[in-house]
């Protein structure tokens, strides 16, 4: 059977908290189909045809009256009046939340410097400031302590054990009740335990001293445990990184060696083709002029005069020879030939490309396993390389994430626009489940934003001059910051997916895929210019950014590059390929923004770049090794915080440091 607790924990989680905001009611309003959510929730969530759709049913409901003519539920009202006052607000440890550490509930607080601790940090702060009190808030009493136990059965005799002790026989070493001080212990010294705090405090005070003294050592060590993990929890990132990094520089150098060779056979045969091509030519001309010599010579030795058929000897001797000479010149070419180095081919097959050893531990460990043969079962094993913990990146810095998942999804959250507006609210574009959802700069959810059109599912998003620009299929919405309709627009050529970016308060560029171009459109929805890079032979544009001297940054995901070029359409720079680590490596550009200097980041499938204003390429920013997952879009704020969608359903927020 449930008890009291448990049922009043369900109360709580599921009848008295708002499905939207999952915060305590407030000003609980009933819909049509009886669900419940906070008038305020409700007032954020109404279109512009003044029609609300319930969060959890998805019935449509028609508040032209306004969320305040709905009705109140009063139940709720009811039960939150009983609650009101026999609970309070549960609290974050203040400590863990200074650290960066994810919210963890305060289970005491501290009524000297009044901070919240959670357990953890009770036990640190009791030792490190034994003069202050500490209280345990409503639903984090764990009844008596192992002490406190212990007492309680002390002060009473161990012989009778309804009496309470009132003499400590020094003979015996032990307290004892006055019953047990006439009988058992009469012929023993006995001492008033009154008379025997004055010694026996001293020492017991200095016990505690030694115990406080133990506390701090055992809360030294919690940290020390701490760090371990931490540091082998850094280990184990910059191995994957390390090994992802090697293995991407491997792969792209084979692959550039392929692609080489590749592009030398396609030349080759070009020019053999046109070689053959002028051979055939000249061929086809040799058989129309000797089809015609024999033709006439046909003519002459049936009809021809005497003189006529005489001089036909020398003239068809000429075109015999002529052929023959034709078929002399012709040079039989070899076809091209390949030839693998099998013995390098043989080591990367039957070699660890990777080893690893465990400082001061003999551990079994996980290598790449090899090709079985006979040789490598006898063979030894591969020298072994301690790797040392790499120090922290300086020019970014994880501050938090948040899940973007909400309880009412229909799916997977699938995260492919993202913008930030002037007052900091963060705008993700949820494609998966076809709404916008707005968060603070904080991680909390605010509202869900959907399209006036349910068969368009939102793509990317830009905010300019308190416009919201939403592109859905071939249209591009423009709605205000709350979510209201405005307008729609259509859109030039038929692409599936049209990126678009925003330059200031001025317009909104839109990338128009194989048409490699952009369309720039103000806030009124009228064409502004359309600008296309002069010059540039592209294949499909995909994202793209605008940076502060309105130079456009697009990755063309065709030609796997970077084209730089301004409102002329004068190509600045053209970038398709980066160095690591003393390797070239191909480029495969997918998101771009500008941060608040122009610097240019750019996401790849496992990492982020960074390049300078100019399309220089600088250094790898972020990989899997600082917790990305498959990163998508990005952007950057005015507080330089670049802000980034995972593929998991995450974003998470870096702190900027790139000067």
């Amino acid at each position: 059977m449930a008890t009291s607790l448990a049922i009043t924990d369900q109360i709580e989680n599921d009848i008295l908290n708002c499905k939207i905001c999952f915060n305590r009611f407030n000003q609980p309003k009933m819909l049509p189909c009886a669900h419940t959510y906070c008038f305020d929730c409700l007032e954020n969530m109404v279109r512009g045809n003044r029609k609300i759709r319930c969060p959890e049913c998805r019935e449509e409901a028609d508040v032209s009256g306004g969320v305040s003519k709905l009705k109140t539920n009063f139940q709720i009202n009811s039960l939150l009046d009983i609650f009101k006052g026999q609970e309070s607000e549960e609290a974050a440890c203040s400590p863990c939340a200074i650290v960066g550490k994810s919210r963890t509930s305060a289970a005491a607080q501290c009524q000297t410097c009044c901070v919240h601790l959670c357990l953890s940090c009770k036990v640190k702060h009791t030792a490190g400031n034994p003069g202050h009190v500490l209280t345990s808030l409503p639903g984090f009493s764990s009844g008596p302590c192992e002490a406190e136990v212990a007492m309680q059965k002390k002060v009473y005799c161990q012989q009778h054990p309804r009496a309470l002790v009132d003499y400590f026989c020094t003979s015996c070493n032990s307290a004892i009740c006055a019953s047990c001080s006439s009988y058992s212990h009469a012929q023993h010294k006995r001492v008033p335990v009154a008379k025997t705090v004055a010694t026996t405090k001293p020492m017991v005070t200095k016990l505690v001293g030694r115990l406080r003294t133990e506390l701090q050592s055992l809360a030294r060590q919690d940290d020390s445990l701490n760090d371990a993990v931490n540091k082998l929890k850094a280990t184990e990132c910059s191995l994957m990184s390390m090994i992802e990094s090697t293995l991407t520089e491997v792969i792209n150098n084979l692959i550039k060696q392929g692609d080489g060779i590749k592009v030398t056979v396609a030349d080759y045969v070009r020019k053999q083709e046109e070689l053959y091509k002028n051979a055939k030519t000249e061929l086809h001309h040799q058989i129309k002029k000797a089809e015609e010599t024999r033709e006439f010579a046909e003519r002459i030795l049936q009809s021809g005069q005497a003189r006529e058929i005489v001089c036909l000897q020398s003239i068809v001797e000429e075109h015999i020879n002529a052929i023959q000479a034709l078929k002399a010149a012709r040079e039989e070419k070899n076809s091209p030939s390949l030839k693998v180095n099998e013995s390098i081919k043989k080591e990367i097959f039957q070699s660890n490309l990777f080893s690893i050893t465990f400082e001061g531990e003999s551990i079994p460990q996980a290598q790449t396993t090899p090709a079985r043969t006979e040789q490598n079962r006898s063979s030894a094993k591969t020298p072994q390389a301690w790797v040392p913990v790499p120090q922290p990146r300086q020019r970014v810095s994880s501050m938090f994430s948040f899940d973007t998942e909400l309880s009412n999804d229909d799916c997977d959250p699938k995260l492919t626009g993202i913008s930030v507006a002037s007052d900091g609210t963060i705008i993700v574009v949820d494609e998966g489940n076809s709404i916008l959802k707005c968060y603070t700069d904080t991680g909390y959810f605010i509202r869900v934003i959907e399209l006036p059109d349910d068969e368009d599912d939102p793509c990317s998003v830009a905010v300019f001059d308190d416009t919201i620009a939403c592109s859905a299929g071939n249209k591009l919405y423009f709605l205000d910051l709350d979510g209201g309709f405005l307008k729609k627009l259509f859109l030039r050529g038929s692409e599936s997916v049209y990126p678009i970016a925003a330059y200031e308060d001025e317009y909104v560029a839109v990338s128009e895929g194989a048409l490699c171009s952009l369309s720039l459109y103000d806030v009124d929805g009228h064409v502004v210019s359309r600008v296309k890079p002069i010059g540039y032979e592209g294949v499909r544009f995909l994202f793209l950014a605008i940076n502060s001297l309105e130079e456009f940054i697009v990755a063309d995901s065709g030609k796997k590059c970077i084209v730089i070029f301004n409102r002329y359409g004068e190509v600045l720079t053209l970038c398709d390929q980066i160095t690591l680590n003393g390797l070239d490596c191909a480029l495969k550009p997918y998101s771009i923004c500008t941060d608040v200097n122009d610097n240019i980041l750019v996401t790849e499938r496992n990492r982020i770049l960074l390049f300078w204003p100019d399309g220089t390429f600088r250094e790898e920013l972020l990989n899997t090794g600082n917790g990305l997952h498959k990163p998508r879009v990005i952007a950057v704020n005015d507080e330089d915080s670049l802000i980034v969608t995972q593929g998991n359903g995450f974003v998470s927020l870096y702190k900027l440091d790139l000067s």
